[in-house]
């Protein structure tokens, strides 16, 4: 929706988010704080009439984002008319055009009116009229932290809300074995749940990584004996232009149950044949 006054300038919108303070990022009923509800407040304080920003990802509650995407279509107001003798009948002057705002100032006007929510705008660029965030999005990356090994304590606060605890020891070489068998595509049936509305099951993961990082390099000396640091640290990596609703997740749990030797390894293979989750969830 854009406003009355001149042609409209597309703007992509980057932005990240603390994903446990909204329920997801889709608009919901009133009441109701999201992503894209914050976005859509700050963006219509800005401009001065009400706009719609469209998403490419719509994550869930909980979920964090380094870098989610969204488009929007913006108004620059037109200068105040000015009056003019030489006008017929006392009309006002029609103002010029003027030049859409700047990429910098979008991202500053935004964040300025978002207030303390815990979501930014980090970047900002000018796209053609036709661009569409989620249809011309040319890849999405999820990332899943499993602290996983036998816990003493609690969680350190800095990592709480931000990786799965998991407190049992994960056979790192059998999760990677039964990623390559996901890799590619497939009929996902198995991994999407009964809220999913795409069209098609058939999806293709590009891929589908578990590494070990323990983050020490992230953090001073005196937090290397906090609950993460000391376990292992996973990273679980998945890439593909697009996903089916929970699919990610539905992966992460059973790379981590064929970890722990909850689900043989050579089970996954029989799992995503089945087409059914149901079969995942009785493995």
């Amino acid at each position: 929706m854009t406003g009355p006054s001149t042609v409209a300038q597309r703007y992509l919108l980057v932005h990240e988010y603390v994903g446990h303070c909204f329920s997801g990022w889709q608009k919901q009923p009133e009441g109701v704080k999201t992503v894209q509800s914050v976005l859509e407040r700050a963006v219509s304080e800005f401009i001065g009439y009400e706009t719609i920003v469209m998403g490419s990802s719509r994550t869930d509650t909980g979920v964090h984002a380094l870098a989610n995407t969204c488009h929007v279509d913006l108004c620059r107001r037109p200068r105040k008319a000015t009056s003019s003798d030489e006008c017929e009948d006392n009309e006002l002057e029609v103002a010029p055009k003027r030049r859409p705002y700047s990429c910098y100032d979008v991202r500053k006007a935004i964040n300025a009116r978002i207030g303390e929510d815990q979501v930014q705008v980090t970047r900002v660029v000018k796209v053609g009229p036709d661009f569409h965030a989620r249809f011309q999005a040319k890849g999405r990356t999820y990332f899943y932290r499993i602290a996983c090994g036998p816990s003493e304590g609690l969680m350190s606060l800095f990592h709480s809300g931000q990786c799965w605890d998991v407190t049992k020891d994960l056979d790192v070489s059998l999760m990677r074995k039964a990623a390559a068998l996901l890799v590619g595509t497939h009929d996902f049936s198995s991994f999407r749940t009964s809220k999913c509305q795409a069209t098609s099951p058939v999806k293709t993961l590009e891929s589908l990584k578990v590494e070990v990082d323990d983050g020490r390099h992230y953090w001073p000396m005196r937090y290397l004996g906090d609950e993460v640091t000391r376990r292992r640290n996973l990273l679980v990596t998945a890439t593909a232009r697009s996903f089916l609703y929970h699919q990610v997740r539905l992966m992460v749990g059973l790379l981590k149950a064929v970890g722990c030797g909850e689900i043989r390894l050579e089970d996954v293979s029989a799992i995503l044949e089945a087409r059914d989750v149901r079969a995942l969830r009785t493995a």
